[in-house]
């Protein structure tokens, strides 16, 4: 039985190492580069509905304010100031510090 040829060796060694590169780098960059996409995604669709809830409240307390110019204004920043709080409490809840089991 004659042993395989050098050239032959080297050719199935080039093919096994591609498919093991493909298996071990591509296929998890692809299921990543999807999560990623996803997570995108869902901060875009998060941030329009903060963006139509904060009108929303904004034209609520312009409703219930007396009609002038000044109230206007003061409910402008009563819309701001809310919008800003409710962001610092999301950011504190993703920050805060978790309990270990």
């Amino acid at each position: 039985m004659k042993p395989p040829e050098i050239p032959q060796l080297i050719s199935e060694l080039i093919e096994m190492s591609k498919a093991y590169l493909a298996q071990e780098t591509v296929a998890p960059l692809r299921r990543v580069a999807r999560f990623a996409g996803f997570s995108l995604l869902a901060g875009l669709l998060f941030a329009v509905g903060w963006l139509l809830l904060s009108i929303a409240g904004l034209r609520l307390v312009l409703d219930l304010l007396p009609d002038s110019a000044l109230w206007s204004v003061l409910g402008y920043f009563i819309g701001a100031a809310v919008a800003a709080l409710m962001a610092l409490f999301v950011m504190w809840l993703v920050n805060r510090p978790r309990e270990s089991p």
